[in-house]
């Protein structure tokens, strides 16, 4: 079956016969029943009747059951997901792992695929729930846009399905990406500009025109483009919101690819009277002569569309049109490709959930077109918007998880009932809450009411968004009706005619009443860049206009003109805040001004027209007050005073606070969750820029190799109320690095960490390659001697699962305070704790580790065997300077891949006198401009090496230490992504990028560095880098515990014979498998180190089978090592030797499977 038949079977009102036929031909379903089976429902004002169709058999053994539901013609589907969800799922909970449900209304239908796979213990009985239920849905049906679900499903057909086959086939994420593209394509045809990759790249010629605005004016063009196509997409989704009689807020007329055919010069002929004389304008109030259509349109307010500046629209009073009809151009022909992409898309105007995604474009997509588009070149540096703010659009499983879980936590610390007992209360699929008396729902429900939350750096408000769904959610359980909240909202007028209005508008609409309670009460955002607060706004109205009841009898429809939300979402710098003076010089009260602002923050939320202007000219007369005052004081003026920085800020405007200030700009002291996904932009960037800009705002975490997010995790703690929740999520290199260490201080005394999620190398983000972990603390100073960490594997890739996960595989550490903070799962944790209690630290040890020479110059000092040559030839008495050197590459384990490459060692600590090796100082002299190290005090560009007490022939640095690599030494790389660790007698020195270490038992360290145990155990206490890379520094390394033998004769022996192989691998047949051999015997030997009972429990001992093994160092000849060796291998890997039992055993003990599973 194609996709042509199936988007004609979709596009069609349900018909059963041609059903079943998709379920066979496509998902291959072979146990289908000859009539439907009746289901017996739950009494319900949802459904008529619902069937059992039959079931199919995944490739996997899963079972996946198929359902039919008939819906009753006067239910609306997007207001009772949950509801419909929940019909069936008593009937496949304990029977299948996955559900194809049919749901049918009238000419319409819905497909949804419900997966919620589950444990079986051997007498088959449900033990554990693997995963939480998620249903995905497509709309079908007559009128609805089919493509999508026809192209998908239509690749089932012919396959041995997988449960990830189906999930892939309703995946709304690659809808997403696709939509995205599509759009982000659009975008830079309108300004112009470079997108797609390969053989999809493009470089568009910019097709807008703005009066008086170069090309080179490159931010005003995407600000446009991106304001231009955020209230286009807005308004496509106002046409999914429809009356009773099917009559959308939105005429197709307007917003069409015909509307634009039928209407040239359509975007002053039709966008702007529809953006700036009709949305933002009472019907009543309109000018005559608009489109037709636009009667039907209700007023929405909410400054979404009232013309800014950089709109460029002023009204012609002649024509009613634009002044700038003629100089700002936008062709036709890009309004109709990008009206004709939309239109093969379904849209849907209620926002997904993690648990309920309907494949279609939702409100979401909006905040993915700003993380994607916003400002995309920056135009001071010329690098992507998102290098330069550090912003990354957070998936929506981590904000569903972050919002959830600080929500719990606050409710945790308002009410004192259990999390276990709250997190329920938020997940869509538990159904209703139980298990909480009367008492307790009364508690949490005023909880909820009271809460103030706060994103930091808002973005395009996923934040906001994902605790609004999670309150919704807990509110639809605890208060079913929405009796007490809508109470709540009507008690907090003063006025009765204004109670009566709000009683009338809530009375029947519980959703609404929920929405526009916590947008006006509990949500609050903040970002520094102007249209991100734009995208916030714009999602919070969307969210209640999903919920709006349409009457198109009614004044304006029966819509409620959108809130005001300048006071709820600003545009500032979090990290700056006022200064704390509060003394104005008699300028003014500042408190009764602050009670003033309070009033008409307040009464500015739900204002329009002439009343929004007055509270506007208000709030501006005391700004400006303040400005007049200060400017008085001429010369003496004080731009950092509290009174200058407060008449700066124009909330009306898009212009940028440099500062913020809660009490002032929301008239709230304080929050009780501050959440969100702060920038990750190193402070030292950009010559400092940062750094220089809030290295005195009195941050004690900062450092200035640091990075903001750092400020901000500090910024937010100052912003909780007592005992507040923060949740972030933020790059990891805080944990392990030393920039981290005043961060990890300042937890330690400021705070007590409820969660640490660490994803390591896991990536989260597709946008970008990233490395995160997500933090939720209680602002609360506490001796904390556990920290509950959790590592998530790096094959995690079920973000979906990722709440379940983390509740099931929390451990709880001892607490590092500012040492290394390492993210472990329960069973690693434990055997990790086993490990290190057997071993010393290294610095205990009579070992010390230097690092490489840093030249300063690699290519002048280290020479290839051609130069080599040359030098020795001239004079052999340069052999006395020029060493072998090994570079981080060439160091592999056990023995190193010499690259015949040669230092010279002209180390200032020689004090050499360099006429006294004339070729070298003449090799040397032909590159002595880039040598030379820059004298002190120099200003400007510099050609040389960097200033030091070095001479210009000398190394950078002055290597006092030069003899220790003339000594047996283990050599190891200083970033690395498989650790070897080489043992070296030859003398070889190193460059920077090595260490090594000199000292006692060097070839037991070697066997022990190199082994899988160490690696398990250690690897995590060095700071990641890219690709899955460590950085082995001295300072993470000495730390490390290592278990003290005294007979090292065995492993000296073992690392002789790799050592000796892989130097004469030419010499031996099978040199490979001789090596792997070895090897894994000294694997063997550290494992019973460490696991001595358990390897003797299960007979696998090891060392005790080994006590005859030749030395080879003691002999001369290498023939005869040569024989020794081969020997002792034959011997050993006899079928009858114990080893070989060993070999076979010892991967059975759990404590070698965890480690060989782990890594």
């Amino acid at each position: 079956m194609d996709k042509n038949e199936l988007q004609l079977i979709f596009s069609s009102a349900y018909d059963e016969s041609q059903w079943l036929r998709v379920l066979r031909e496509v998902f291959g379903a072979n146990r289908l029943f000859n009539s439907p089976r009746p289901i017996s429902l739950p009494s319900n004002d949802r459904a008529e009747a619902a069937y059992e169709l039959g079931s199919f058999t995944t490739a996997e053994g899963r079972i996946v059951g198929i359902y039919k539901v008939i819906i009753k013609p006067t239910v609306w589907l997007e207001r009772n997901k949950v509801g419909l969800r929940e019909l069936l799922r008593k009937v496949y909970q304990y029977d299948v792992d996955a559900a194809l449900i049919v749901f049918e209304q009238g000419i319409n239908w819905r497909l949804s695929f419900v997966s919620e796979i589950k444990v079986l213990n051997d007498e088959g009985e449900v033990v554990k729930q693997a995963t939480e239920p998620k249903r995905y849905t497509y709309l079908l049906g007559e009128g609805e846009k089919t493509l999508t679900p026809s192209m998908r499903l239509s690749k089932l057909a012919g396959k041995a399905l997988a449960l990830k086959d189906l999930l892939d086939a309703f995946s709304v994420e690659a809808l997403n990406q696709e939509f995205y593209h599509i759009v982000a394509d659009k975008f830079y045809q309108l300004i112009g500009g470079s997108y797609g990759k390969g053989r999809n790249a493009h470089d568009y010629q910019a097709l807008l025109k703005i009066p008086g605005v170069g090309k080179d004016s490159r931010r005003t063009f995407q600000e446009f483009g991106v304001r231009l196509i955020g209230r286009a997409v807005f308004c496509w989704f106002l046409k999914e919101k429809k009356s009773d009689t099917q009559q959308a807020l939105l005429p197709e007329n307007l917003l069409s690819s015909q509307a634009v055919k039928q209407n040239p010069g359509y975007y002053h002929g039709i966008l702007e009277p529809l953006f700036f004389q009709t949305l933002n304008t009472k019907m009543e109030e309109r000018i005559e002569g608009l489109p037709e259509g636009t009667a039907q349109v209700p007023f929405l307010n909410g400054g979404l569309f009232e013309p800014d500046k950089d709109d460029f629209y002023k009204v012609d009073a002649g024509t009613g049109l634009s002044t700038n009809i003629n100089t700002l151009i936008i062709p036709d022909e890009w309004f109709l490709a990008f009206f004709e992409e939309l239109e093969k898309y379904n849209f849907t105007i209620d926002e997904n959930s993690v648990a309920d995604v309907e494949v279609s474009v939702d409100p979401e997509m909006l905040g993915r077109i700003f993380e994607n588009l916003l400002a995309e070149i920056d135009p001071d540096s010329g690098e992507t918007a998102r290098k330069a703010t550090g912003s990354f659009y957070t998936p929506r499983e981590i904000v569903d998880y972050m919002a959830t879980e600080s929500l719990v936590q606050y409710l945790h610390t308002k009410t004192s009932l259990e999390p276990d007992l709250l997190r329920p209360i938020f997940n869509m699929a538990e159904g209703e809450q139980k298990g909480l008396s009367e008492t307790d729902r009364s508690e949490v429900l005023k909880a909820l009411d009271k809460v103030k939350i706060l994103d930091p750096a808002c973005g395009s408000g996923a934040f906001p968004m994902g605790v609004l769904q999670k309150i919704v959610t807990g509110l639809q359980k605890l208060d079913t009706e929405a009796t007490w909240w809508t109470q709540q909202r009507i008690n907090e007028n003063n006025d009765a005619t204004a109670r009566k209005a709000v009683k009338e508008k809530l009375k029947g609409n519980p959703e609404y009443s929920r929405k526009i309670g916590i947008i006006q009460n509990s949500l609050y955002g903040v970002d520094i860049q102007p249209i991100a607060a734009e995208i916030s706004k714009l999602r919070c109205f969307l969210t209640l206009i999903v919920d709006e009841n349409i009457d198109d009898q009614k004044p304006n429809r029966g819509i409620e003109p959108l809130p005001n939300l300048e006071f709820k979402f600003v545009t500032a710098d979090t990290l700056i805040k006022l200064p704390k003076e509060t003394d104005f010089g008699g300028l003014f009260n500042v408190n009764d001004d602050l009670d003033n602002l309070k009033r008409l923050r307040i009464d500015y939320l739900q204002s329009y027209g002439i009343e929004k202007e007055q509270i506007k000219q208000r709030f501006e007369e005391i700004r400006k007050r303040i400005e007049k005052e200060q400017l008085k004081l001429g010369k003496n003026v004080d731009t950092n005073s509290r009174a200058f920085k407060i008449s700066t800020w124009k909330p009306f405007s898009h212009e940028k606070a440099n500062w913020f200030d809660p009490e002032w700009m929301y008239g709230v002291k304080a929050f009780d969750i501050v959440i969100g996904n702060p920038p990750y932009v190193q402070l030292q960037k950009d010559g400092g820029a940062l750094g220089k800009k809030y290295q005195n705002e009195g941050f004690v975490t900062f450092a200035r190799s640091g990075d903001v997010y750092s400020l901000f995790y500090e910024r937010g703690q100052q912003l909780l109320r007592k005992k507040g929740i923060l949740a972030y999520i933020t790059s990891n290199k805080w944990m392990k690095t030393d920039y981290g260490i005043k961060t990890r201080e300042f937890f330690t005394k400021n705070t007590k960490i409820l969660a640490l999620v660490d994803f390591g190398m896991a990536q989260m983000f597709t946008s970008a390659t990233t490395y995160t972990n997500i933090l939720i603390f209680k602002s609360e100073k506490t001796e904390q001697d556990i920290l509950p960490i959790c590592r998530i594997p790096n094959s995690f890739k079920n973000t979906s699962n990722l709440y379940q996960f983390v509740l099931h595989n929390l451990a709880f550490v001892d607490h590092p305070n500012k040492e290394s903070w390492i993210a472990y799962l329960p069973e690693e944790y434990k055997l990790v704790k086993q490990i290190e209690l057997k071993g010393k630290p290294l610095t205990s040890w009579k070992n010390i580790m230097f690092r490489g020479v840093v030249t300063g110059y690699n290519d002048a000092f280290i020479i290839k065997a051609k130069e080599l040559e040359t030098l020795f030839n001239l004079d052999s008495k340069n052999e006395e300077l020029i060493k072998p050197v090994l570079r981080g590459e060439d160091v592999k384990a056990y023995c190193p891949d010499f690259s015949d490459l040669y230092l010279i060692a002209t180390f200032p600590s020689l004090n050499i006198e360099i006429d006294s090796y004339p070729a070298i100082r003449d090799f040397l002299e032909t590159r002595k401009e880039r040598l030379e190290p820059k004298p002190k005090g120099h200003k400007g560009a510099w050609k040389g090496r960097k200033a030091g007490s070095y001479k210009w022939f000398e190394t950078q640095d002055s290597i006092s230490y030069h003899r220790e690599f003339e000594k047996s030494k283990i050599i190891f790389p200083n970033m690395t992504k498989y650790m070897p660790f080489t043992y070296d007698e030859d003398g070889y020195y190193t460059n920077q990028k090595c260490f090594i270490m000199t000292g006692e038992k060097l070839k037991y360290l070697t066997a022990v560095f190199n082994s899988r145990l160490w690696k398990f155990a250690f690897r995590k206490r060095f700071p990641e880098l890219l690709g899955d890379t460590y950085e082995l520094s001295k300072t993470y390394f000495e730390k490390i515990p290592i278990k003290r033998i005294e007979d090292t004769s065995v492993f000296d022996k073992l690392v002789d014979y790799i050592i000796y192989i892989k130097k004469h691998e030419a010499d031996f047949n099978e040199a490979l498998s001789i090596v792997d051999f070895f090897q894994n015997l000294l694997e063997l030997l550290v494992y019973e180190l460490y696991f001595e009972a358990s390897m003797k429990t299960h007979g696998c001992e090891v060392a005790k089978h080994l006590t005859e093994l030749p030395n080879i160092s003691d002999v001369p000849e290498d023939k005869e090592k040569y024989r020794l060796i081969f020997k002792t291998h034959k011997d050993l890997t006899k079928p009858s030797h114990p080893i070989m039992t060993v070999f076979v055993s010892a991967t059975n003990i759990p404590e070698i499977k965890l480690i060989e599973e782990s890594l």
